[in-house]
């Protein structure tokens, strides 16, 4: 089997074309050979062309070069009107449009129309020649308009880009301010135990610690896997952190989830997950020893979580965990809520603080 050839750029693509075009107009300008005068003016128009188009490519000398390869094209279509001049014209216009500003551009299409339209008439040629002005004006508006489509095209990778890289950091902001903070008020109460003297107990706690970690690890898979579109059941989810909320802190957390019409959309049923997971997390540290209530519910064709705490109040040797996790948790879900059309409150309610996520089943 023979290999297979690798496909043009669009880059060679273009510059196969430009070749072919500007050897088209080297052939017309020599066969036969047209006056002194118009061949000068004719080479000069193909040098600067090249000039344009490569060295002087984006400065402003490759402006004043396009319109130098223009006058030169037009002054040969005065001296030798049968040669190919109006070519070069084309090739100086529509370069004009796919590299120069919205200024420079106008002008050399501007100078490029009279131009023409005075050579044509100027040599008495047939008027149906002035069709090619309207073909200049369309092919540079053909371009430009190409080059607008690239532009939002590339502004839309860059948007998609940041926009997952704000995904990413929200899941790490997730696992980490979960994982850590658990971890820190198992260590710092098994710090107090051990100054207390209460070795076994503080054993437990640092064996806790380290249980938390690992599933940290597991965690942090999980949220790859998600990010990759394997997103678990957020029922599921939920019953895991509950059970987890309990064993932490010893409290209670009652879960309610009731089934909906149809399965959460990915993006949705992520948003779930974490806004959740950030819930505890938060009822952990700034309520510490408050019992929490989790509800699913699918109130006609969307969902709503509600993540509630009774707002108590837990030992000393917790108290000095609230500031813990960097405080980008609400904002981290609101900005999630906000990318999947849905919408959260978070602030006080009753006694203790509710979080609240609700959005359409739709995607």
């Amino acid at each position: 089997m023979s290999p297979r050839l690798p496909a043009p750029t669009n880059a060679q693509v273009r510059a196969a074309v430009l070749v072919a075009v500007l050897a088209w107009f080297l052939h017309g300008l020599l066969t036969p050979p047209p006056g002194p005068a118009a061949l000068a003016c004719g080479l000069a128009a193909l040098a600067s062309i090249v000039l344009g188009a490569t060295i002087l490519d984006r400065g402003p000398a490759g402006a004043w070069a396009l319109g130098a390869a223009i006058a030169a094209a037009c002054a040969t279509g005065l001296l030798a009107p049968a040669t190919p001049w109006v070519v070069l014209v084309f090739v100086g216009c529509g370069l004009a449009a796919a590299r120069r500003g919205p200024v420079a551009g106008g002008l050399l299409l501007g100078a490029a129309v009279a131009a023409v339209g005075a050579v044509i008439l100027l040599r008495d040629r047939d008027p149906v020649e002035l069709w090619n002005v309207v073909g200049l004006c369309g092919m540079y508006a053909y371009v430009r308009a190409a080059r607008a489509r690239r532009a939002a095209a590339e502004s839309e990778r860059q948007r998609a880009l940041l926009a997952e890289r704000a995904h990413v950091a929200r899941e790490v902001h997730d696992i980490l301010a979960h994982s850590l903070s658990a971890q820190l008020i198992h260590l710092e109460s098994a710090r107090l135990t051990l100054a207390a003297g209460r070795y076994e107990d503080a054993a437990a706690l640092v064996d806790r610690a380290r249980a938390l970690a690992k599933g940290g690890l597991e965690e942090t898979r999980r949220a790859v896997a998600a990010l990759r579109g394997d997103v678990p059941a957020p029922g599921e989810a939920l019953a895991g952190y509950a059970e987890e909320y309990r064993r932490t802190t010893g409290s209670a957390c009652a879960l309610t989830v009731t089934a909906g019409p149809r399965p959460l959309p990915p993006e949705a049923a992520l948003a779930v997950i974490r806004t959740a997971q950030e819930a505890l997390t938060n009822a952990g540290k700034h309520a510490a020893g408050a019992d929490v209530d989790i509800t699913l519910s699918y109130p006609g064709e969307r969902y709503e979580l509600c993540v509630t705490d009774s707002g108590g109040a837990g030992p000393a040797a917790v108290a000095g965990l609230a500031a813990a996790g960097g405080g980008f948790g609400l904002v981290g879900m609101a900005e999630r809520a906000e990318l999947i059309g849905a919408t959260l409150d978070a602030g006080p309610y009753g006694t203790g603080f509710r979080v609240r996520l609700e959005g359409p089943l739709s995607p």
